[in-house]
């Protein structure tokens, strides 16, 4: 039986949580050695420590790893609520990534954001990613709603959130315009779900 300490144990020592898989992608969690090895530019060694491919363009996509790390570090049982990356089944190659900026917050509210590799866009990946994600968002306790921050310029990433059921709201975050999509939507929407 696996019980919260043994839990905590298995992610301390560096074990992964469960993908979330679908018909065309991995969503796999980077570990913390794995993120120290991006931020060092040693995507040799998480190629190595992961089993998957990095491309040759920028393999974090823009994510601020160092942020992750430290949230990491300090509360490893944060580690399904991070950085996912997007592994294409068919050329074991990391594509992109799908990031949680942690747990829910006080309001049950949990962040997302994505990011695709140029060759990796117009194929549907991130439709597919963020609507696995979003099922498995669904199931956990303690979430009221969904968020993202979507600059005004980005009209793909506001196609895509408009398309997962997110709606803009008049708020802002870090200075960027606020999407959500509530709970009732996700679960409504993971019970009808596509099989990805």
């Amino acid at each position: 039986m696996i019980t919260a300490a043994n839990k905590n144990y298995a992610v301390l020592m560096g074990q992964r949580p469960l993908n979330i898989e679908t018909k065309r992608l991995l969503l796999v969690c980077l570990l913390p050695e794995d993120i120290e090895a991006l931020i060092a530019g040693d995507v040799k060694r998480v190629a190595i420590q992961t089993g998957f491919t990095f491309p040759p363009d920028d393999p974090n996509r823009g994510v601020d790893l160092l942020w992750h790390l430290k949230a990491l570090r300090t509360d490893p049982n944060q580690l399904a609520w991070r950085i996912r990356v997007i592994v294409e089944r068919a050329s074991n190659t990391i594509v992109g990534s799908i990031n949680l900026k942690g747990a829910p917050n006080a309001d049950g509210d949990v962040e997302i954001g994505w990011g695709l590799n140029e060759n990796a866009r117009r194929k549907g990946y991130a439709t597919e990613a963020s609507g696995a994600v979003l099922n498995w968002i669904a199931q956990q306790p303690g979430v009221n709603s969904v968020s993202a921050i979507i600059p005004d310029d980005n009209n793909h990433s506001q196609r895509l959130a408009t398309k997962l059921g997110f709606i803009r709201t008049a708020e802002s975050r870090r200075n960027l315009p606020l999407w959500k999509c509530d709970r009732n939507f996700l679960v409504k929407t993971a019970c009808r779900s596509k099989p990805w």
